[in-house]
């Protein structure tokens, strides 16, 4: 016995015995025994809103998520972060979030009346913590004392303005103290960072939440890096510091912007000024996350996908209801025979959909239970997050939407049916509300399924194309090893390995990019920035790179050039023997690099200076053998042995790349979901229309086929009824598909080649699909002797 049974006979015996005819109650009762009557269509309806319910409302609550950012900072409408703009040739750069060091201190001591607090801060501090031997891998920054203070982050313990200001000092989240020392007092404790530098914890702060663009869980004082002379903290380069400044309440604000480019050029050497231009400006944390252009077209995409989604599903429950109105006429007249108006037609149709959107709403909590780990992978934040009580609001919002339109537009409908129907066969042949719902579901799925294609295709291109070296079976760590004898004391460990092809070493590698530096003409005038590399002769062999012309350098005066290089400096095809200017040092250019891929395919090429080096160490790569991964975990085991000392941990390159793109690959997975969802709840909205119309046809069909008509005939008719709809439908979705994937290639400096023929065959796949489910749905009229349909009426 069904729930639904159970409660109508409950209701039942509530109204019989006790005599009380509430009206509410009377209309639950009638409008159960209606679902019970309907049971597969109510099926259908549960299933393709569940569905509908579950991609909207993940798709809007990403939407709010995003648009939450940064405002867990207390006060944080006086945060602003600087930013830098730069100047080279003449020509002025993007504004760019990596600053000077000391420009946050420079605005804190020159605007003392706008200005309480300020803070910079690097994020060198990659390498893992430990608490004696357990290993944590926690995002962390080097901050100077004034950090929490200006970010606006509760402090639970310790005084972060003195002990930063302290050499090797560091702060834990809440969280990961428990972590660390579960119900231990941390304060005091010693920590060790890459088992290189013991770190004091002198104080916890607040938890952090997932909305924050700075979510560090660990800050270690500023003096720790300075003493070890870690980066450069200076006016003269070094831009790779983040920093903030916090206003004081009801301070001028643009005070800062207006006199800031003034403030910079007290500081910084006369004769920098002439080579690169540069000045700063500061922006409300809350807009810098929010109205980053990647963020913002992906926003924009969300949003269109989700309202698609959410109309297509709520459409779909309505061309559903509009299409059993020839069979549920007549029971609309009953209701009126017996004294029910238009309003107690209508509120009976609205508490019907109330319960078929309560059941879609259980089907999208079990989906969400069951598939939680795909869910928060494919939204990339847990789910906690994205349904936390200040965005409650969304998916309330999202249900009472899909209520009003898929209650009220068909109620209204029921509502007029005439009381007559009662005494005759209904028969409802105006399509003016099945076609234009048709129409909306055909060029929403069409629109989709263009979206979810060059999604896909982009995704496997970029992790496909030619990067212009090889990252099969290389894997890449970063060690230190100071002095030349023991760099190649550590070089021969990793020959002698017998899992090991080749090794060699970069100060960087290119998965993640390069620094840059300044290259100036022969006055000494900047033109650009460039990336650059030191690297041994056997690198680019090891790596799979082409060397195109000349061969490597041999001293700290000769560099190797890429194809871009060149081109930028405009040598045509005599390059060899040219003069570099690189901050400071002059080089001579003794051969070209083809071109390969610095950082991902996000970024246009960049030029490229590679330098001599002898020493091994900073960045070490490793060709392996097969079997590959056991002899990863092999190489990882062996250099806790071979290095004790230190925190040596090698990560496949190929792995690194895959998680460069993480974001398209969470996107791809979304719109193939979506797609397969709007896919599957358009099929059961044309089930339903088909059922429909051979239902209302049926007599139709037969006295065609007494006449002569044929089954083929008689299959062309209904298909050509619903190709009417689709084709234009289709047409409209693919090219709205075209726009919108215009929108999203913009993220990418390569793009999949595509032409006009790919949207032409996911047109024409779209319509052999709706086609070929007419025909399902009609082959079976359309064979059947023309007798039955005409004793049956």
């Amino acid at each position: 016995m069904s729930i639904l049974t159970i409660v109508a006979r409950y209701l039942h015996c509530i109204i019989k015995k006790t005599g009380i005819y509430y009206i509410i109650m009377r209309q639950i009762y009638y409008v159960i025994r209606t679902l019970l009557r309907g049971r597969s269509s109510n099926v259908v309806k549960v299933i393709s809103l569940g569905l509908g319910l579950t991609m909207s409302i993940l798709l809007f609550a990403r939407v709010a998520f995003e648009q939450s950012f940064d405002k867990c900072f207390k006060d944080y409408e006086n945060l602003y972060q600087v930013f830098s703009i730069f100047t080279m040739n003449g020509e002025q750069l993007e504004p760019q979030d990596q600053n000077c060091g000391p420009v946050a201190g420079a605005i804190l001591e020159n605007f003392p009346k706008e200005v309480e607090a300020a803070t910079s801060y690097c994020l060198w501090v990659n390498d893992p913590l430990y608490h004696g031997s357990v290993r944590f891998e926690v995002r962390k920054l080097a901050a100077d004392s004034l950090f929490f203070q200006t970010m606006g982050i509760e402090v639970l313990s310790g005084t972060p303005v003195k002990d930063l200001a302290q050499k090797d000092v560091v702060y834990l989240s809440d969280r990961l103290a428990r972590k660390m020392f579960d119900t231990e007092n941390p304060i005091g404790k010693v920590i060790s960072y890459s088992k290189e530098i013991e770190l004091t914890v002198k104080g916890t702060y607040a938890d952090i939440p997932e909305n924050a663009t700075v979510r560090p869980e660990a800050v270690i004082s500023l003096p720790s890096i300075w003493s070890r002379k870690w980066g450069n903290y200076s006016w003269r380069g070094g831009d790779s510091w983040l920093a903030f400044i916090r206003f004081r309440p009801g301070a001028d604000k643009s005070v800062v912007n207006a006199r800031i480019d003034a403030m910079i050029q007290k500081y910084r050497p006369a004769e920098d000024q002439k080579v690169v231009g540069y000045t700063a400006f500061v922006k409300p944390i809350r807009d810098v996350y929010r109205d980053n252009k990647d963020v913002r077209r992906m926003r924009n995409i969300m949003t269109i996908l989700g309202i698609t989604i959410l109309f297509i599903a709520s459409l779909n429950y309505v061309l559903i209801s509009v299409s059993s109105l020839s069979y549920r006429a007549k029971a609309v007249g009953v209701h009126k025979c017996n004294g029910a108006g238009n309003m107690t037609i209508l509120s009976m149709f609205l508490w019907e959909t109330a319960i078929i959107i309560l059941f879609a709403l259980i089907l999208m909590g079990l989906i969400l239970l069951n598939f939680q780990d795909f869910f928060e992978d494919t939204a990339a934040v847990k789910l906690s997050a994205l349904f936390s009580l200040d965005r409650i609001w969304v998916p309330l919002l999202t249900v009472v939407v899909l209520f009003v339109v898929g209650g009220v537009l068909p109620g209204r409908l029921f509502a007029r049916i005439p009381v007559t129907q009662v005494f005759r066969r209904y028969t409802e042949g105006k399509k003016g509300w099945k076609r234009p719902l048709l129409f909306i579901q055909f060029a929403g799925v069409a629109f989709i399924c263009g979206l979810m294609y060059v999604v896909m295709m982009q995704y496997y291109y970029i992790l496909n194309k030619d990067l212009g070296y090889n990252p099969k079976r290389v894997v890449v760590a970063n060690a230190s090893f100071g002095e030349e004898e023991k760099g190649n004391y550590a070089l021969n460990v990793f020959r002698n390995m017998p899992y090991v092809e080749s090794v060699s070493s970069a100060t960087y590698h290119p998965v993640y990019g390069y620094s840059g530096t300044i290259i100036n003409d022969e006055s000494g005038q900047s033109l650009f920035s460039s990336r650059y590399c030191s690297v041994p002769d056997d690198y680019p062999k090891m790596m799979g790179m082409v060397l195109k012309e000349g061969r490597m350098p041999r001293g700290d005066d000769e560099t190797v050039v890429n194809e871009t290089f060149a081109e930028w400096m405009h040598w045509g095809n005599n390059i060899l023997n040219r003069t570099v200017y690189n901050s400071g040092y002059v080089c001579k250019v003794v051969g070209v690099m083809k071109d390969y891929r610095i950082g991902s395919f996000t970024s246009p090429q960049q030029p490229l200076l590679l330098m001599h080096t002898k020493r091994f160490g900073d960045c070490i790569h490793v060709r392996l053998k097969e079997p590959f991964a056991e002899n990863l975990l092999k190489l990882n085991k062996e250099m806790e042995s071979a290095f004790p000392d230190k925190t040596i941990e090698f990560r496949s390159m190929q792995q690194m790349i895959k998680e460069n793109y993480n974001s398209v690959r969470v996107f791809s997975n979304a719109t193939m979901l979506a797609a397969i969802t709007m896919f599957f709840v358009m099929l059961m909205g044309l089930i339903g229309y088909t059922t429909d119309e051979v239902r209302r046809r049926s007599k139709e069909i037969a006295i065609r086929k007494v006449n002569g008509s044929e089954a083929t005939g008689i299959l062309e008719l209904l298909v050509k009824d619903v190709l009417y709809v689709a084709v234009v439908a289709v047409l409209i979705g693919v090219v709205a598909a075209w726009y919108v994937n215009g929108m999203w290639m913009d993220l990418f400096a390569e793009h999949v080649p595509l032409s006009w023929a790919a949207y032409l065959l996911i047109a024409i796949a779209n319509l052999a699909v709706i086609v070929a489910c007419v025909l399902w749905k009609s082959w079976k009229i359309a064979n059947e002797n023309p007798v039955n349909s005409i004793k049956s009426e």
